[in-house]
């Protein structure tokens, strides 16, 4: 695999996390998802500390076809933090003061709320400030990213489609957690199609797999290549000689990961068709190896919402995304033996 690199959380200050496990006891959330209380003095929102924040945590998601924010922001001072709003499901309290000792970060979980992030930010002066989160806002964004991701996988596994999780068990070594709602449209020997549709809206998942020969698979251009050879082959569009393509007016941005030690691409841009209907969207795709089969696997959620804002039904693709498991040929010997 290539080589990822490791970014250190501190630069600056102390970025660090704690947990209250007395959960059971605690009110639910309130809040919409994808919103972020910030708890910052109104003068200070208006100067550079309000401004990195708005621009980081505000910033537009790439690959959407409209500008929508990576988190909705809503301020108030630290004065109006009453008990109304301390059940918000992401909430970051920003102190700024001289007494500070240190410049630090610390995230904790469940402090006044089931499954609530709580983000202290301190910091001594308003440079420190900033040159504490322009450091660290990778790891804040990404932590209020997982802290969502979880949120949704938790409802979901509530209302799992237990069936279709079985049959990409049995059919691909694989699995994810679905929710009830979910259809599966196309079960090939190396692709399938999963969907929820709505009068509005689709959202879809595909999954595709290959022999795994060398690196260069995961090389951004291989990577979107292939995706166009299965999309064309496997995913029409809704008249005769169309088909799902990779958009190419928008640069697809590509990453590289681990996540719990397994090595992923991400790819992330746009959809569309490649015929005379307009129709596209925002996708997402993970790629990794299984090395149990000696394969490249795949997995990409798509939308399609013409009348709506499409952030949050991506980002429920990407929680159902993040849920990927490998099943281990041993377990997928037993399943096989047990269903003979």
């Amino acid at each position: 695999m290539k080589n990822i690199l490791v970014f250190s959380l501190i630069t600056i200050g102390l970025l660090s996390a704690c947990e209250n496990n007395n959960e059971g006891l605690m009110p639910n959330i309130s809040g919409k998802a994808y919103e972020v209380l910030v708890i910052m003095e109104n003068e200070t929102w208006d100067q550079a500390p309000g401004k990195t924040m708005k621009a980081y945590l505000g910033e537009d998601i790439y690959g959407l076809p409209q500008s929508e924010p990576l988190f909705n922001l809503v301020q108030i001072p630290s004065k109006a933090f009453s008990n109304i709003f301390k059940t918000h499901r992401n909430i970051i309290r920003c102190t700024i003061n001289d007494d500070e000792r240190k410049n630090t970060i610390n995230i904790k979980t469940n402090r006044y709320a089931k499954s609530q992030i709580l983000i202290e930010i301190k910091a001594q002066n308003h440079d420190a400030f900033v040159e504490l989160l322009e450091a660290n806002a990778s790891q804040v964004i990404d932590r209020l990213n997982r802290q969502e991701n979880e949120r949704i996988i938790r409802n979901y596994r509530n209302y799992e489609a237990i069936d279709l999780g079985q049959k990409l068990r049995e059919n691909h070594a694989l699995s994810l957690v679905l929710p009830r709602g979910y259809t599966y449209d196309t079960n090939e020997e190396n692709f399938a199609w999963l969907s929820h549709e709505t009068p509005k809206t689709s959202q879809g998942i595909l999954i595709y797999y290959y022999p795994y020969t060398d690196t260069a698979a995961f090389e951004k251009e291989a990577l979107i290549r292939t995706r166009n050879e299965f999309l064309r082959k496997y995913v029409p569009g809704p008249i005769e000689n169309t088909y799902m393509t990779t958009e190419k007016n928008l640069p697809v941005s590509y990453r590289e990961f681990l996540k719990d030690d397994q090595y992923f691409t991400e790819l992330r841009g746009l959809w569309a068709l490649d015929g005379p209907d307009f129709m596209g969207g925002p996708f997402v795709s993970y790629s990794t190896v299984d090395t149990h089969r000696n394969r490249v696997i795949t997995i990409e959620g798509y939308v399609f919402a013409p009348q709506s804002d499409k952030r949050n039904y991506l980002r429920q693709l990407e929680a159902i995304i993040s849920s990927f498991r490998i099943v281990p040929t041993e377990e997928s010997d037993s399943t096989q033996h047990s269903n003979s």
